[in-house]
């Protein structure tokens, strides 16, 4: 995995900067290297470069100096805010990015585990990439937290004015790593910060920071310049635990950041706990702290569920894990308060080291109440209470709809990345969608408790980086029996909605073999503008297609159609047909595409060129349902 830098967004004319201070805590800013000028002398003490064959690159740099990818010196405006901000920290130079402002996985994980060598308690991460597929930063994240370093990364750069879902960038998105959005200098969301929540259904960001820095005349923008503002936080909140005798872990730096940030009014999958307070988080430290005592402080994270465009229908279930933060090792017990107790499956008690993961699932009852209003405590003994608050309104579904993502690695690929507002435009039309993420729940009595499934990006390639020195690209392997099961379920008067790509972004031979016994078959080359989607105005006359003068494409042609089947749509240049459906014998109705970019988050915002991209994916959805 190459990991892209969190970047330079823009640079706008202003004033001068800063003199040079000392400090006594080490802050690690892995980056492209550091160019020490007056401002930082007396302020970098370890540095090296990992821009070296060994680490898998063709050129190396063995030089101490930055980089200046993409024309700017990323890792020395970095180092500059975190000494410009704690006149505590002192900076460990770790230089993993190269001009081009890429760096190894390799590479990376080298200059964490160097850092935690050179004593270092905080680790800067101004960079990230999407996660990979067995992201081995996961593990290398996990160790040095487990060793006492505060581990603080951007978010990233891809929220495209919240277009964008489940952007949150690696080694950001992973649990012991605090994951920094990005403000504007009014408090607001920035327009590129990257929003959460995970693909794995738990809480990013963790917090949030002005998404700027001003150098001399100069601003530089995006989330590589928030992470540094909680990096040079962490290390005064260590410096001030010293300074008071006061006992302090990563956990509990980690968790006064989380507690002392100022709530503001935009949603916690954009912002975490809110913008960070250095003062907040001293008096929390403070307050919480008996006789030099490790303070006795808790948070939850998020503090309220379901996420805000969710909505519960009667007889599903919700699914999220919360996370806690603490300060130590501890026991904690958990109570529901609720007047519906016995729908919440949740542990009475969880230990948490530090950080930690609480599963809450709630088993809607098939009718009841119309709202719910419910709080879920964690208290501990040793280190206080909080409380998560569990409120949502209930209605019933016209009918029942699986997403299927169960044959895709991809972290983008579910109803809080970029499907998400395809699942509300389902939702809005009391449609309701739950999630197949594993394989083995496709059984035949399964797929039955759905009136129609929508199997979504199967067999996408990605690359396994197990081994970051040798990683293969591979698309997932599918049981035999789960293919019968669609079958028989179509046959048994099932709904299904196939949405593929080309082969350059899923397995054309394998999702062919997957749905053979449909009659159905993909091609191997691509329907394009270039790289640009193309606008299909060639439509049939159907229900399905009722009012829809458009639709935007980008990706495989269907070259095989089964007896009785209707092209609904067909791409003009080569008469391929692009969309199709069926009806069998047994009742089962089955529609088939080779593109999603028509149901991903900028088609159905009409962002392509189709402004009936939102209508299409909702009719064949009551289509497969058979509510048209």
């Amino acid at each position: 995995m190459l990991v892209i830098s969190g970047g330079l967004l823009m640079l706008l004319p202003l004033g001068d900067l800063f003199g040079p201070t000392s400090g006594s805590v080490k802050v690690a800013v892995i980056d492209s290297g550091i160019d020490i000028d007056y401002s930082l002398q007396g302020r970098v003490a370890n540095q090296t470069s990992f821009v070296l064959s060994e680490y898998g690159y063709l050129v190396e740099d063995t030089t101490l100096t930055d980089s200046a990818p993409d024309g700017s010196v990323h890792g020395t405006v970095v180092a500059k805010e975190i000494a410009s901000l704690s006149s505590n920290a002192i900076i460990v130079n770790a230089k993993i990015l190269g001009p081009s402002g890429t760096a190894t996985t390799s590479a990376l994980i080298a200059a964490i585990r160097w850092s935690v060598e050179m004593n270092c308690s905080v680790i800067n991460l101004s960079l990230g990439s999407l996660p990979s597929y067995e992201d081995p930063l996961e593990e290398v994240i996990a160790w040095a937290f487990d060793r006492g370093v505060i581990l603080v990364a951007a978010a990233g750069n891809e929220g495209e004015d919240g277009i964008a879902g489940n952007q949150v960038n690696s080694p950001a998105v992973f649990e012991k790593c605090l994951a920094v959005a990005g403000l504007t200098e009014f408090g607001d969301p920035a327009s590129f910060t990257s929003p959460g929540p995970t693909a794995s259904r738990y809480m990013k960001p963790d917090l949030a920071a002005r998404g700027y820095f001003d150098v001399g005349t100069y601003r530089y923008s995006g989330t590589s310049f928030a992470a540094p503002r909680v990096s040079a936080a962490a290390a005064d909140l260590i410096a001030f635990c010293a300074d008071n005798g006061i006992a302090y872990t990563a956990g509990s730096i980690m968790t006064a950041l989380m507690k002392g940030a100022v709530g503001i009014p935009h949603p916690e999958y954009m912002v975490g706990a809110g913008q960070l307070s250095l003062q907040n988080s001293k008096d929390v430290i403070l307050s919480q702290s008996t006789n030099g005592s490790l303070p006795a402080i808790t948070y939850v994270h998020p503090r309220v569920l379901p996420i805000d465009y969710e909505k519960m229908f009667y007889g599903d279930t919700f699914n999220f894990s919360v996370q806690v933060f603490t300060s130590g090792l501890t026991t904690y017990e958990i109570a529901v308060d609720s007047d519906e107790p016995t729908m919440f499956v949740v542990p009475t008690d969880a230990t948490i080291n530090q950080t930690g993961q609480v599963p809450i699932t709630v088993e809607i009852p098939s009718s009841g109440a119309t709202r719910y209003e419910s709080h879920i405590t964690f208290t501990s003994s040793s280190f206080g209470t909080a409380t998560l608050s569990v409120d949502f309104d209930v209605s019933t579904a016209v009918a029942r709809v699986a997403f299927d993502i169960s044959y895709t690695t991809w972290s983008i690929d579910t109803t809080y990345g970029q499907f998400r507002d395809f699942y509300r435009l389902l939702t809005d039309n009391d449609i309701s969608v739950t999630e197949i993420r594993d394989e083995s729940h496709i059984t035949l009595s399964y797929l039955q408790e759905f009136d129609a499934v929508v199997l979504l990006d199967a067999f996408a390639w990605d690359t396994n980086e197990s081994d970051p020195d040798s990683t293969e690209w591979f698309s997932l392997p599918f049981d035999p029996a789960a293919e019968q099961a669609y079958h028989d379920y179509y046959d048994d008067g099932g709904g299904i909605f196939v949405a593929a790509l080309s082969n350059e972004s899923l397995d054309i031979a394998k999702i062919n073999d997957f749905i053979s016994w449909s009659g159905y078959s993909f091609g191997f080359t691509e329907i394009s503008d270039g790289y640009n989607t193309v606008e299909v105005t060639h439509i049939a006359a159907h229900t399905i297609t009722s009012a829809v003068g458009s639709f935007d494409y980008l990706g495989a042609p269907i070259v095989t159609v089964p007896g009785g089947s209707v092209w609904l749509g067909r791409y003009p240049y080569s008469g391929s047909t692009v969309l199709s459906s069926v009806q069998g014998a047994g009742g089962g109705r089955l529609v088939v595409t080779g593109t999603n970019f028509f149901i991903d988050n900028w088609g159905i915002n009409e962002l392509y060129s189709s402004t009936h991209n939102d209508r299409l994916a909702l009719q064949i959805v009551k289509w497969i349902s058979d509510l048209i």
